[in-house]
């Protein structure tokens, strides 16, 4: 859980007597790391919840003040703080409109407080604060992998998570080149910026930690509401859009779970679900729709599904190779289709007597009557480990 500036702002505002001039609306962005900033030129460097001051020494260049606080909005910046007294006596009332309409935090403090001091206080908090996350995320790893959930590791997570609450984790898997890794790094900042929630002035406490892991992160919630659900998905989407749109986003959604002690349980099964995802090449899996194919990706032996799949379906393929016939979609919409012959006739467009007489020539190469749903289970789950495209 990062630093919000509106956190920071109530904890330091008194000491180094910091006035909200315009943007409180927007003051609940995550503060990343503190800039001095009297270039504007740096601003293009920025990727994205830094948070600035500036004296304002080109303050008298015309627009200047105005450029800074929209490159600043435009890189997703936090806020920009004014020391004033020196080079600027009057903020630009332009430039306090623009930052209102926006939501763009700008702020003041007077000349004699020491803009270093306030720098390093503010990094030091973010540090800290970093430092936390990183310590409470691998205690959660711990939980998540199968450790005891003991009174000792309790009390360090407790302060922040209701433990006795609901968790849920979306396991987020994206596949990325090197040159992509600032758009990645850049979406999962932003995607802390989507927990400020605010409503009529209050803060909605939600708790949440975002967990590296080798290959994939785990977005962790707790005592998220479920009705909302479907909003964060679409929101870790948008955030997310350039790998979304380039098919480059695998997004497994675990189920809900009662108590700490059962996290792991969401763990496994979001993993299981984002296997799906990207196996399949769909952005969103949902553990709780995947129905049979619960039992096949919870499988880690992949040959074994392989090597069914092959002695089930091999007859019907090398037939089909050999005769340049279509054996294997006959006998899946078969199946599809409860063992009609009218029903496989109209999904094929084929003539019935044409479905009858290859239904007739399965059986003999399958040694299989084809006649119960016990008979067509086995290649059922056949085509569905072909549909993992393992």
């Amino acid at each position: 859980m990062a630093v919000r500036f509106k956190e920071i702002y109530e904890k330091t505002h008194e000491l180094y007597k910091l006035r909200i001039l315009a943007g409180k609306n927007g003051m609940n962005h995550v503060v990343g790391w503190v800039h001095m900033l009297e270039d504007e030129t740096i601003v293009s460097r920025f990727s994205g919840q830094e948070l600035a001051v500036t004296t304002g020494i080109k303050a008298q260049e015309k627009d200047w003040l105005l450029h800074v606080v929209a490159a600043m909005k435009k890189n997703d910046c936090t806020g920009l703080i004014i020391n004033t007294g020196m080079y600027i006596h009057q903020i630009p009332q332009e430039v306090t409109d623009w930052c209102e309409e926006q939501d763009f935090p700008l702020l003041a403090m007077p000349w004699e407080i020491t803009v270093t001091r306030l720098i390093q206080d503010y990094c030091m908090r973010i540090m800290r604060r970093d430092q936390k996350d990183k310590e409470v995320g691998i205690l959660f790893k711990h939980i998540m992998r199968g450790r005891e959930t003991t009174d000792s590791l309790l009390s360090q997570i407790q302060p922040r998570f209701d433990v006795d609450g609901s968790f849920r984790i979306f396991c987020i898997r994206i596949s990325y080149e090197i040159e992509e890794s600032s758009s990645f790094h850049h979406a999962l900042l932003k995607l802390e910026n989507i927990f400020g929630l605010w409503q009529n002035g209050k803060k909605i406490h939600i708790p949440y930690l975002i967990i590296e892991f080798d290959d994939f992160y785990a977005l962790l919630v707790n005592n998220f509401p479920e009705e909302s659900a479907d909003e964060l998905v679409q929101q870790i989407l948008n955030q997310f859009s350039y790998f979304t749109q380039n098919q480059k986003l695998s997004l497994g959604i675990g189920p809900a779970v009662m108590g700490i002690r059962n996290l792991r349980t969401s763990f496994r099964r979001s993993r299981i679900a984002a296997k799906m995802a990207f196996q399949t090449k769909k952005a969103v899996v949902d553990f709780d729709e995947m129905g049979f194919f619960k039992i096949l990706f919870a499988s880690e032996d992949t040959a074994i599904l392989k090597s069914y799949e092959a002695q089930m379906l091999g007859p019907l393929e090398e037939y089909d190779q050999l005769h340049h016939s279509n054996y294997l979609e006959t006998l899946r919409s078969y199946i599809e289709n409860d063992r009609s012959l009218i029903g496989v006739a109209a999904a094929t467009y084929t003539h019935r007597n044409t479905v009858n007489y290859r239904i007739q020539n399965m059986k003999k190469l399958l040694n299989n009557e084809l006649k119960t749903a016990e008979d067509l289970f086995p290649y059922q789950v056949a085509f569905y480990i072909r549909d993992m495209k393992l």
